[in-house]
């Protein structure tokens, strides 16, 4: 039984520096340095092989990447090999990637980079790295006749944890043929909740109309149907894949629902660059797959959503004009019929007059940080607000009423606390008011060490690797 011990570098605070790992970079085809500088000269090497973690074939093409002395990056042949040369002795990272091999959103996959400590004249030639494919799910959606739904979309959905709402995983989604079939393609390995939506609509029979009111004939619209068949996450039903899986059968039988319009005036008519109106479920106010958007008229400020189900709903409007911010939150009820048009009045943004401090040794050049705010209660309209520091460091910013959380980035430390009017506030999860408020930031340079001691590690075996961050 062998214990490794290491040392950590933790923040005297509740919210620490966050790091990213393994974060893909460009694929150059030759070694090349990555200093504007010369790069030093060595007499080590290190060199190894990249290989599948499922099948240990050897990987072609994937970008292997040195850090530490000096930054090279290499990409290996068909072999799967790679090789440093004229390296100088010391401490180096070795981290790789490939195509058709994902990284995990919410997982550290520790088989993708190695630490190696080489001397002068040294050559360490058996360094390992593996890489864990994608998986894939396909299957197929018909409408409630059986009839194949073309131009339909699927998409996968991960819990961060078991009680956070899903994230969409994956970029863009190719829509089903004319089958009705679709195939989702390079999902790391683990539990997904799969999200089928069809945009198409159905006219419902319906007594005479005048000519001029064809846009209030009822429809028939097809709401998300999760996997299998389910209106909600509460009821769906999770697919497990695991690497280099093909999941073939996730088929999908649409059904249609009752969709009415919703009609509507904002005041006053605020036009800007992130002007609009979003309409989400009370039950499920963050979902994107539930919510419906659009714009209104820049001279009347009118608008419409149509194809909405029967429902209690929030409907956010939002808008910016001449540097300041705008926002409605109106509460709606729909029914079988068309509720009366709302009438959503504008009120501006809250500003929170801002500062920032600086606890310990060192300056700081405020002007390099930004201050950045992110909701944790519903997706904004346009980007997140955010906030540039001024040299004395004060600063201003407009945030919804709402849950946020705040982010500093430029910081030579760690952000220490924060005070919102008279309270102390917790960084990661704080209430905004509707009324203007002051925001003290404190950001310290002072550390501390922690050692740490782990134990039962065979000998000969990985590096081990060790994360400290917030308990909140």
């Amino acid at each position: 039984m062998k214990a490794a011990r290491g040392i950590l570098i933790a923040a005297l605070a509740p919210l620490a520096a966050q790091v990213q790992i393994g974060v893909p970079q460009a694929r150059p085809s030759t070694l090349i340095p990555l200093q504007a500088r010369p790069p030093e000269i060595g007499t080590a090497a290190i060199a190894g092989t990249v290989v599948d973690s499922v099948t240990h074939n050897p990987i072609r093409k994937a970008n292997v990447r040195l850090n530490g002395r000096i930054a090279l990056t290499a990409v290996t042949g068909a072999d799967g090999r790679f090789a440093f040369r004229q390296l100088p002795a010391g401490q180096y990272v070795i981290q790789t990637d490939a195509e058709k091999y994902p990284f995990g959103p919410f997982s550290l996959e520790l088989g993708r980079q190695a630490a190696v400590t080489v001397a002068a004249d040294e050559e360490k030639t058996d360094v390992a790295l593996t890489l864990t494919p994608g998986a894939s799910v396909r299957g197929r959606i018909v409408d409630e006749e059986g009839n194949p739904m073309p131009q339909c979309t699927v998409s996968p959905m991960r819990r961060r944890t078991s009680d956070s709402a899903p994230d969409v995983v994956g970029g863009a989604l190719k829509p089903t043929d004319q089958k009705g079939e679709y195939r989702v393609e390079n999902l790391p390995a683990g539990k997904y909740y799969l999200v089928a939506r069809c945009f198409q609509n159905i006219p419902m029979p319906h007594a005479f109309v005048p000519r001029d009111a064809l846009a209030t004939v009822p429809m028939l619209t097809y709401p998300p149907t999760y996997y299998p068949a389910a209106a909600g996450l509460s009821t769906a039903t999770p697919v497990s894949l695991t690497p280099g899986a093909d999941l073939s059968g996730i088929d999908f039988q649409m059904t249609p629902a009752t969709g009415i319009v919703l009609r509507g005036r904002v005041r006053p008519v605020i036009s800007g660059p992130f002007s609009g109106i979003r309409l989400a479920p009370k039950s499920d106010t963050r979902n994107p797959f539930l919510q419906q958007g659009t714009g209104f008229n820049a001279n009347t400020g009118e608008f419409q959503i149509p194809s909405v189900r029967p429902g209690s709903y929030e409907l956010l409007a939002a808008a910016e004009a001449e540097g300041r911010s705008y926002f409605a939150r109106v509460p709606v009820e729909v029914g079988a019929t068309a509720p009366e048009p709302l009438e959503v009045a504008f009120q501006p943004v809250p500003s929170i007059n801002g500062s920032v401090a600086l606890e310990g040794e060192g300056k700081v050049d405020f002007k390099n940080l930004r201050v950045a705010m992110f909701p944790l209660e519903e997706r904004p309209i346009g980007p997140p607000p955010e906030a540039e520091v001024q040299s004395d460091g004060s600063f201003t910013i407009h945030a919804q009423p709402g849950r946020w959380r705040l982010q500093v980035n430029g910081v030579p430390g760690y952000l220490k606390s924060a005070t919102l009017g008279d309270q102390e506030i917790a960084p990661a999860s704080f209430e905004i008011g509707s009324a203007p408020a002051a925001l003290k930031i404190v950001i310290s340079t002072k550390n501390t060490q922690v050692d740490v001691t782990v134990a039962g590690i065979p000998a000969g075996g990985l590096p081990v690797s060790a994360v400290l961050w917030s308990a909140g």
